[in-house]
Parts: structure tokens; C-alpha cells; sequence
């Protein structure tokens, strides 16, 4: 039998609300961190950090971040997540979206990288109002390029729930268990890309920004692609490398946000330390 190990189990909370985004809730337990970097201009911004380094078999990690009554919350990781090398059991990531009263939320984590015979299990959940505006998006690197690493033998389990004013809008769930080397190349599952991100705008105005984003993925090095529903605009992006991927959301996000915005914010600065 092999020994049980000692496992992370960490959680951090925090809220914003009011056109000011006043602080309403922190909480933090270890290996979870919660950092509030002060700007003069733009949304107030939470850094969320797992001070462990990555996470890996039978870990737990749960984030919630709520935004209510006007406020504007942009929320981050430090850095990229590491699932390392498990010995059965799924690495564990929660993460909590609520958002109400006319409130914006960005959810722009750093990529998430699998390591090869890693296992995760990934669920965003989001609750929020039809007066209320979500950018929130999620990005996977399949191994580390640089180091030649192929994925043998590893598992994903990447699944969304949209729920607006109490109704299930959107479903998404995305698995891949196995060979996953082998499975990238199948021209019906990744056609030969080893990084991928998918990204959510939920807003009353959603539908108005679908020719912007449809304009911009024209400019995508990789593959991407955007579909709508009432209220919902939904782009997906591909790439052969992790670099080509992140030059391409970048390259998205920082003319989308200005559209929906009305004016030019700064992606978060972590994302350039």
C-alpha cells in the first residue's frame, strides 16, 4: 500500500462592492494567498497566489470572488499553475464567480500547466444577474514544450456552469484522459495544439461585440473561434505552443476589454513580471 501523504487543502475568499469596490471580505488559509495591489486608475485588482507552487494528487483548492452593487473587480493569479505528477487521485480546483446590483467581474487567471501522469479537476462555478457584466476565461498548457515533454499518460476534467437571475445559461465541460499525446493529434479534438483557452463575456451587450471579436481573432497566429447566445459571447483559441497562445489572448483581450469598456485599461501586471 502506498502511504498516505499529508495534502493541501487551501481556500481564499474575497468582496468587493460599491462604485468604489470597497473591501467586504477577505479570507485566506494556507497554501491560499490574496494580494491587493493599489492602482490610481482602473478596477480595483486581487492577485490570487497558491504559495505551495503547484498542486498535485488529492489537493483542494477553492477561490471565490464576489463583486456587487457597482463595483469593478479585476482578479488575477501571480503566476502559472503547476499540476504535477499524481498517483491517482485528481488535483482539485474550485472556483466561485458571484456577481450582482449592476457589477463587473474579470476573472483573468494566469495558464494552468499539466505535467505529464498529472490529474486535474477543474469547475468554475458562476452565479451573477442579468445587470451585471462577466469577462472570465481559463487557459491549459498540455506539458512544457521547452523541455520536450509529451503527455503520456494524464487526465483533465475542465467544466463551467453560467448561471444568470437563477437560470442555467451555459454548460461546458472539457475531458481528456490518457494518451493525451496521442489524443491532441485527432483533428475532431485538438488538431495538433498542446494549448488551448476559452474565454466568456455574459453581459447585456454581449450580442453588440461580436463583430469586434470576430475582427480581432482575424489577427490570431493560432486557431480561434467566437459563437453567441442571447446575452453570451463565447471565444475559443488553439495554439501549437504556449507562447503563440498567450500572444494571442493578449493580443485579444487588451482591444476587447477597451470595446466593452468605453476606454484603455492595462492587463493585469503580474501577467508581465
Amino acid at each position: 500500500m502506498q502511504p498516505k501523504l499529508q495534502r493541501l487543502s487551501g481556500a481564499a475568499r474575497v468582496g468587493f462592492s460599491g462604485p468604489e469596490s470597497g473591501l467586504t471580505e477577505l479570507y485566506q488559509s494556507n497554501p491560499c494567498r490574496v494580494l491587493l495591489p493599489r492602482h490610481g486608475d482602473g478596477p480595483v485588482e486581487a492577485v490570487l497566489l497558491n504559495t505551495a507552487g503547484g498542486i498535485t494528487d488529492g489537493d483542494e483548492l477553492g477561490y471565490s470572488i464576489q463583486a456587487t452593487n457597482g463595483a469593478h473587480v479585476l482578479a488575477t493569479t501571480q503566476a502559472a499553475e503547476k499540476v504535477y505528477q499524481s498517483r491517482g487521485d485528481d488535483a482539485e480546483v474550485h472556483c466561485h464567480l458571484h456577481l450582482e446590483d449592476n457589477a463587473t467581474l474579470e476573472w483573468l487567471p494566469q495558464e494552468t500547466i499539466l505535467f505529464d501522469r498529472a490529474a486535474l479537476a477543474r469547475k468554475t462555478d458562476i452565479v451573477m444577474d442579468g445587470n451585471s457584466r462577466l469577462l472570465a476565461m481559463d487557459w491549459l498548457l498540455l506539458g512544457r514544450l521547452a523541455r520536450g515533454e509529451t503527455l503520456q499518460a494524464a487526465s483533465v476534467h475542465d467544466r463551467w456552469r453560467l448561471r444568470r437571475d437563477g437560470r442555467l445559461i451555459w454548460a461546458d465541460d472539457f475531458r481528456l484522459t490518457g494518451d493525451i499525446e496521442s489524443l491532441r493529434q485527432r483533428p475532431a479534438l485538438l488538431a495538433g495544439a498542446r494549448a488551448m483557452a476559452t474565454l466568456i463575456y455574459a453581459a447585456p451587450d454581449a450580442g453588440a461585440q461580436v463583430k469586434t471579436a470576430k475582427r480581432l481573432i482575424e489577427n490570431c497566429q493560432g486557431r480561434a473561434g467566437v459563437s453567441d447566445r442571447p446575452g453570451l459571447l463565447l471565444c475559443r483559441f488553439m495554439a501549437r505552443d504556449g507562447l503563440t497562445l498567450r500572444r494571442d489572448v493578449e493580443g485579444f483581450l487588451s482591444p476587447f476589454r477597451a470595446a466593452i469598456h468605453g476606454r484603455t485599461l492595462p492587463l493585469p501586471r503580474v501577467w508581465s513580471c
